[in-house]
């Protein structure tokens, strides 16, 4: 195996692209009703593709302060989805895809300072006679991609945002004590209102800098740990998907069948 600077595709992913050239094979991980409606959408599954990176959580230092390990924490973050899915988007460009569906982002800790980003998805090619200038991605699955483009809407690309905060209150020992009884703490009231407002306003910001309309909030999450009884800090993040409006109306125009359920009641 050769040696990788980092920088393009792994060899392993480049031996990947070369086996599904060689072979033909097409795989995917949609589900079936992800197929369908991708399938519906215009796009047929060429391939699975896959970005990942281990990060170091830094070191602050003795005596380093929490707004320090949070800013670390939050860079990481930010690295670790970045490089996941830019390495998942240059396999998809390698296959030859115009996207990428339902894409997952995984993170594992190896260890006490070390963490993997994984991102999976389905690359597809778009079978129509005018195909998307550049890859799109999303975490949507294949059918929810179908009813966007119907309703004249069109994914540009997984957006992300990580906020962090740490806030010191004196006043919050006195307020966590078992005798204080049923009181709101200031502090962890604070940090995660204003991680959670700080990480949607940077998700908003990743989709203006694509260029897109509008954005689909896939998920949430929250992280808020006490300091020394003294401070809290915490770190939100929010993902999902950018999007394009393409068509104004009630129904974008499309030859594709609507999908009806064969149910019996």
């Amino acid at each position: 195996m050769p040696e990788w600077d980092g920088r393009g595709l792994p060899p392993v992913a480049r031996a990947r692209v070369e086996r599904y050239a060689a072979s033909g094979l097409k795989t995917s991980l949609l589900s079936v009703p992800g197929a369908v409606g991708a399938e519906v959408a215009g796009f047929t599954p060429i391939g699975e593709v896959m970005g990942c990176v281990v990060q170091q959580v830094g070191w602050t230092g003795p005596g380093s302060w929490a707004a320090d390990q949070v800013k670390l924490l939050s860079g990481m973050l930010r690295q670790g989805y970045a490089t996941a899915l830019d390495r998942l988007g240059q396999e998809a460009t390698a296959l030859g895809a115009d996207g990428v569906l339902g894409i997952t982002v995984t993170i594992t800790a190896l260890d006490d300072v070390m963490q993997e980003f994984t991102a999976l998805g389905t690359a597809v090619r778009a079978e129509t006679g005018r195909r998307p200038r550049r890859l799109f991605t999303t975490d949507l699955p294949g059918q929810d991609v179908g009813k966007l483009m119907q309703a004249g809407w069109v994914p540009a690309r997984m957006a992300v945002g990580v906020a962090g905060r740490a806030l010191f209150d004196y006043t919050m020992q006195y307020q966590i004590n078992p005798l204080a009884g049923n009181t709101e703490v200031d502090a962890p009231t604070k940090v995660v209102t204003e991680v959670r407002a700080a990480a949607r306003a940077e998700f908003a910001r990743a989709i203006r800098d694509c260029g897109a309309d509008g954005g689909i909030v896939s998920g949430m999450t929250l992280r808020m740990w006490p300091v020394q009884q003294i401070a809290a800090a915490g770190i939100a993040t929010v993902t999902g998907t950018a999007i394009a409006r393409f068509h104004e109306g009630p129904a974008a125009p499309t030859s594709a069948l609507k999908i009806l359920p064969l149910n019996r009641s």
